[in-house]
């Protein structure tokens, strides 16, 4: 009984001076690792929709004019050709539930230029929140856990478990951000080159043949026109960015021009449609999105639009 004693204190003894302090130090390095991984990577890449949507919570620039909205704002207004306090906060793959998100979010600050830029899509208003690694880093905020509804899960909250699966994709945001392959600029991301030609015209043909995509969710539009009434301190200007002709937005202008006419109709918000505006081709990148050269001649008549607007 003696010698067994002795084993089970001596197995206590590797515990307590061996292993306890090796799983210390193992934890701590590992927690040390997911905060230089969030500080030096998640949190560096404002192309990233993780590093907008931490910006949007916790940060408040008083001068700064924020553009909401998808990738077509993403890949459509250049923040610095519109002026030197724009920030473009559109995420990828995310539709107007996420844009909402950003403008409530936005209208709980005071800022010093109450107007709020906002993306129109000329498809709707839709749900959708695109790269779940984008809202990880803030899954604690009650409203990202709304936005994630059942693409919620518990280990979010657990550091290193969080970003399981998720690493590459914050890799080549960093990257892309550091690299001369696309333009980036205040969260604003542009594709360099033209597609060529053929391969334009197969996109284009499968557009003609694809099943138009307007869809209105009345949850979603009445929340719009209620943050816009309750906050008349701010302005909201909407804008579309251009679609190709091919996108058949004959089949569904009508439901669009309503919402148009309902949102123009309130005094502190106003609509600029430049769906329509007149690109060549090869100032696209799809036919739902422009390419650098194509946003370049954009943001410049959005500018201009936007001057005629503060002359009112």
């Amino acid at each position: 009984m003696a010698k067994q004693n002795s084993s089970i204190s001596s197995f206590r003894r590797f515990m307590l001076q061996i292993l306890a302090p090796l799983l210390l130090i193992i934890c701590a390095g590992l927690a040390l690792f997911n905060y230089f991984f969030e500080q030096n990577v998640v949190l560096k890449s404002q192309i990233s929709g993780a590093y907008k949507i931490n910006r949007i919570i916790n940060e408040t620039n008083p001068d700064e004019i924020p553009i909401f909205g998808s990738s077509r704002s993403i890949m459509g207004l250049i923040p610095d050709s519109l002026g030197a306090n724009y920030f473009n906060y559109g995420i990828n793959g995310a539709y107007y539930n996420v844009t909402l998100f950003f403008l409530e979010e936005e209208c709980k600050k005071k800022k010093n230029n109450p107007w709020i830029i906002l993306n129109l899509d000329p498809f709707g208003l839709r749900n959708g929140i695109g790269d779940i690694a984008s809202y990880i880093h803030n899954v604690q905020n009650s409203s990202i856990k709304t936005l994630l509804d059942t693409a919620y899960k518990p280990y979010f909250n657990i550091p290193l478990l969080n970003y399981f699966g998720y690493y590459e994709n914050f890799f080549r945001l960093y990257l892309r951000d550091k690299s001369d392959l696309k333009i980036s600029n205040k969260g604003a991301t542009f594709e360099k080159n033209s597609i060529p030609k053929r391969d334009f015209d197969r996109m284009v043909a499968e557009r003609h043949d694809a099943q138009p995509l307007y869809g209105m969710d009345p949850a979603l539009k009445q929340r719009l026109l209620n943050i816009i009434e309750q906050h008349p301190e701010r302005y909201f200007v909407f804008v579309i960015v251009p679609y190709h002709s091919s996108c058949r937005m004959a089949d569904y202008m009508p439901r669009l021009d309503t919402l148009c006419r309902t949102i123009n109709s309130l005094k502190n918000a106003h609509v600029f449609n430049l769906g329509t505006m007149p690109l060549n081709d090869d100032k696209f990148f799809n036919t739902s999105h422009i390419n650098y050269n194509g946003a370049i001649i954009f943001t410049q008549a959005f500018k201009d639009s936007l001057m005629v607007l503060n002359m009112r």
